[in-house]
């Protein structure tokens, strides 16, 4: 079960590189560490543990800037003559990667995974399509929420009072009718 779903889980990172650039890739996968590098500075206790984590993620980030060097050269010959494009590759290396560095800091902790995906898709990023340039999504929220119990309550007081003046409008016909 865990395999299908880390299977899913990559083929939607890759899906979303797709339709980036390949310099949008590389800083996606720079954010990626920084913030796998600060979730596990500000929750991980144990420096040993940190030091390990975070050589792990200097191992996984060195690797994949030779891999872009080199441009594709540890790709089997098997590989290269799929009808893949480069830049195909290029985000299925980098999604597998990524999910590579979960599956190495899930190892040691779990929560520290869910902990990376709530900082990386907090504050997520729109491409402007005539600038290019990365800004903030703006979030829309009606600046009135509704308070449901203040509501509820009020509800209920018109309940009351709409029963009582029935009651009394039914008292109130029949002793009109004696």
């Amino acid at each position: 079960m865990t395999r299908v779903k880390e299977a899913i889980e990559e083929m939607i990172e890759e899906s979303y590189l797709l339709g980036l650039t390949e310099q949008q890739i590389r800083a996606d996968f720079k954010r990626f560490i920084d913030t796998c590098y600060a979730v596990i500075e500000e929750n991980v206790q144990d420096r040993e543990a940190v030091t390990d984590l975070t050589e792990d993620l200097a191992r996984e980030q060195t690797v994949i800037l030779i891999a872009d060097r080199a441009e594709g050269s540890e790709l089997p010959l098997k590989e290269k003559s799929t009808a893949k494009s480069p830049e195909e590759e290029f985000s299925e290396r980098a999604a597998r990667r990524k999910r590579q560095i979960l599956r190495i800091i899930a190892e040691f902790d779990p929560q520290l995974v869910r902990l990376i995906d709530e900082h990386r898709f907090q504050g997520e990023l729109d491409m402007e399509p005539a600038s290019g340039a990365l800004t903030r999504r703006s979030s829309w929220r009606f600046s009135w929420r509704p308070d449901w119990q203040r509501i509820r309550l009020q509800l209920l007081k018109v309940g009351y009072a709409t029963t009582i003046g029935i009651i009394v409008l039914l008292i109130y016909l029949g002793f009109m009718q004696s």
